[in-house]
C-alpha cells in the first residue's frame, strides 16, 4: 500500500476546504418546504422536549419510521445552539458527506495516482443526487457514509490478510444499522463477501469471517431495538418489520415509490447531472477517432479479471449494490447514492482519458457551464429590474411559481451579490485563459464553474425559490395567535401530517380526534374541510379565521385556519 505524499496530504485540506464551503455556509439558507425534512428534524425536537432518546411521539401520535441515528445527532448538535433550526437538522447530513468524500479520496489515493483521486472525488460531490442529499435532513447522506465507510474499512480488513478484528467496520455497519436498519449491516458484508471470493479467499473463511462481524454489529442496534419495543409494543413491532422486510419483499401495506426496473439506470444517469453531459459529448469524439469501440465490450470480462484489487472490489461495489437496489419494487434514487464515490472514481479516470485523447469535448462542456452561468445571471437581473414576463404562467400552479419568481426579487445583502457574480467572473476569466490552459486546466477550469454555480445556487437562487413554497408563513401567524399550547389539526390521507408547520410551531399540532380542550385553533385543508366540517357539526362550532391562499407543501391543498368549540 502506497504511502501519501506531502502533494497529496495538501490535496486532501484543498479538497477539504472546497467542501466546507460548499456545504456549510448555506444549509440553513432554504426553510423546510416539503414534509420529508420537518418529519425527521420534528423527531429529534421530540426527543429534546420529552427527554426520551428512544422511541419519542411527534405531530400527536407519529412513531418515527427511521431508528434514530439522524435524531440523535441533530438533537446533539441543537443542544449547542439551543434550538433545532435547518441548519442544525441538516448539518449531520453535510458532515457526513465531506466526512465521506474525504475517505474515499484517501482510499484511492493510496492505492492509485491521487490526482484521479481527487478528481473524482470532486466528480462525486457534484454530482447533482449526492449534492442535494448533503443538503438535505434526511437518512440517506448518513446512511451512505457508513456503507462507504465499512466497506473502506472491511477493505482494509482484507489487505491484513483479515487478521484481528476490524471494529471501525464494524462501527460503521452499527452506525448504518441505526439510520436506516438492517440493510446497513447486509450491503456492505454481501460486496465484501463476492470480493473476497474473486480473490481466491476460502468460501468458509471469508463467510465465517464477515458472519461475525455482522454479528458484532448487530449488538448495538439490537440493544436499541429491544428498548423501542419495551416502549412502542407491537405497534413498533409491525412498523420495524413492514419498513425493513416489508419494502424488500414488496409485502408492504401500502405503495411505496414502486417503480420500474429500468428506474434505478435513469436516476443514477441524471444524478450525475453536470458532468455526464461531458460523458456525452465525448463520445462521438472516441468513436470518431476509434478510440473506442463495441468490440471493446466483449472483452470487459476479461479486463474484469486483470484489474488490480482496488478497482475491482470499486466494481463489485458498484454492481453489486446496483442489482441489490432493482430487486424489490420500492426504488428511490437516493437508495443507489453508496456508489456514487466508486462510479465518481471511474469517472474521472475516464475524465483524465477523454481530456488527453478529446481535448474538444472538455472544451465545448466548459463552455456549456459558461454559457449557463451567464445565462443565469442574466436571467436574475432580468427579474430583479421586473422584466421578467409573468404572464407566461397559468392554471392552478401559477401563483406559485409567480411568488416564486416574485421572490428572487427580495433585497440582497453585498455578500450574496458576490455569490451570483463570482461564476459569471470565473466563466469570463475562463473564456479568455481557455488557449492558455492545459488539457488537465481545461478540466479544472470546468469543475471550477460548477462548484461556483453551485454556490449561488445554494446561497441565492434556490432558497429564494424554495422559501416561497414553505408553510413556514403559516406556522408563524400560528405562534402569534397562540404562542403556547396545541394547536389541532385534520389530515384526511394515512401517513400524511402538516410536518412543516408542525416543525415550526414546536412540536404543537395535535389530531383534533385526540382534543380536550373546550375551544382552540384548528387547520384543515380545503378539500378534507368539504367532507370534516359537516360531519363534525354536531361536535364543534366552527369558526374561519383565515383562508390561506396557497397550496400546503405537505397537504397539497389550499389550508383554513379555523377556531372551534365544543357544543
Amino acid at each position: 500500500m502506497k504511502t501519501i505524499q506531502p502533494s497529496k496530504n495538501l490535496a486532501f485540506f484543498v479538497l477539504l476546504a472546497i467542501l466546507i464551503v460548499t456545504f456549510i455556509p448555506f444549509l440553513g439558507e432554504a426553510w423546510f418546504h416539503s414534509k420529508g425534512e420537518p418529519r425527521e428534524a420534528i423527531v429529534a425536537v421530540s426527543m429534546l422536549q420529552q427527554h426520551n432518546w428512544i422511541l419519542p411521539l411527534s405531530n400527536g401520535d407519529v412513531m418515527p419510521y427511521k431508528p434514530p441515528c439522524l435524531a440523535w445527532f441533530i438533537a446533539l448538535f441543537s443542544s449547542v445552539t439551543g434550538h433545532v433550526t435547518e441548519f442544525t437538522s441538516r448539518l449531520p447530513s453535510a458532515l457526513a458527506l465531506i466526512g465521506m468524500t474525504l475517505w474515499i479520496f484517501r482510499f484511492f489515493a493510496r492505492r492509485t495516482r491521487w490526482e484521479t483521486a481527487f478528481l473524482g472525488s470532486v466528480v462525486t460531490f457534484t454530482a447533482f443526487e449526492v449534492y442535494r442529499a448533503g443538503f438535505a435532513c434526511r437518512v440517506d447522506m448518513l446512511l451512505t457514509f457508513f456503507i462507504v465507510g465499512a466497506l473502506l474499512s472491511l477493505y482494509n480488513y482484507w489487505e491484513r490478510d483479515l487478521k484481528g478484528i476490524p471494529w471501525l467496520a464494524v462501527l460503521m455497519m452499527s452506525g448504518a444499522a441505526l439510520t436506516k436498519g438492517p440493510v446497513g449491516i447486509v450491503l456492505p458484508c454481501l460486496v465484501m463477501w463476492i470480493f473476497m471470493l474473486t480473490e481466491k479467499v476460502s468460501l468458509l473463511k471469508a463467510t465465517v469471517r464477515l458472519a461475525l462481524c455482522a454479528v458484532a454489529a448487530l449488538i448495538l442496534p439490537s440493544l436499541w431495538y429491544i428498548a423501542a419495543y419495551h416502549q412502542g409494543g407491537k405497534e413498533f413491532l409491525d412498523l420495524a418489520m413492514e419498513e425493513n422486510f416489508g419494502r424488500m419483499t414488496g409485502t408492504m401495506s401500502y405503495d411505496s415509490h414502486v417503480n420500474p426496473f429500468w428506474y434505478n439506470f435513469i436516476t443514477v444517469f441524471a444524478g450525475y447531472t453536470p458532468v455526464i453531459l461531458l460523458c456525452l459529448i465525448s463520445l462521438p469524439y472516441l468513436f470518431a477517432k476509434r478510440l473506442w469501440s463495441f468490440s471493446d465490450v466483449r472483452s470487459w470480462w476479461q479486463q474484469f479479471k486483470s484489474l488490480d484489487a482496488p478497482r475491482k472490489f470499486a466494481l463489485l461495489a458498484i454492481v453489486v449494490i446496483f442489482v441489490f437496489y432493482c430487486i424489490p419494487k420500492s426504488k428511490r434514487s437516493v437508495y443507489l447514492l453508496p456508489i456514487y464515490p466508486f462510479i465518481g472514481f471511474f469517472l474521472a479516470e475516464y475524465i483524465v482519458f477523454v481530456a488527453k485523447r478529446a481535448l474538444s469535448a472538455v472544451k465545448i462542456y466548459a463552455w456549456i457551464l459558461g454559457i449557463a452561468a451567464i445565462a443565469v445571471f442574466g436571467t436574475f437581473i432580468v427579474i430583479r429590474c421586473g422584466a421578467f414576463p409573468i404572464s407566461i404562467f397559468h392554471g392552478k400552479h401559477a401563483n406559485e411559481n409567480i411568488r416564486m419568481i416574485a421572490s428572487l426579487d427580495n433585497a440582497l445583502p453585498f455578500i450574496k451579490w458576490v455569490l451570483v457574480e463570482i461564476p459569471v467572473i470565473c466563466a469570463v476569466a475562463f473564456f479568455f485563459l481557455r488557449k492558455r490552459l492545459s488539457p488537465i486546466g481545461h478540466v479544472l477550469g470546468a469543475f471550477t464553474l460548477t462548484v461556483t454555480l453551485y454556490w449561488a445556487f445554494a446561497g441565492v437562487y434556490q432558497p429564494a425559490v424554495l422559501n416561497a413554497k414553505s408553510d413556514r408563513e403559516m406556522a408563524q401567524l400560528l405562534n402569534r395567535l397562540q404562542p403556547e399550547g396545541d394547536i389541532y389539526a385534520h389530515v384526511s390521507t394515512d401517513m400524511l401530517k402538516f410536518f412543516t408547520i408542525d416543525f415550526y410551531t414546536d412540536d404543537r399540532i395535535k389530531p383534533i380526534e385526540t382534543a380536550d380542550a373546550a375551544s382552540g385553533y384548528f387547520i384543515i385543508g380545503v378539500e378534507d374541510a368539504r367532507k370534516f366540517l359537516p360531519e363534525n357539526a354536531d361536535k364543534y362550532d366552527f369558526y374561519l379565521k383565515k383562508h390561506f391562499n396557497r397550496r400546503s407543501c405537505d397537504i397539497r391543498q389550499d389550508v383554513l385556519l379555523l377556531r372551534f368549540v365544543k357544543k
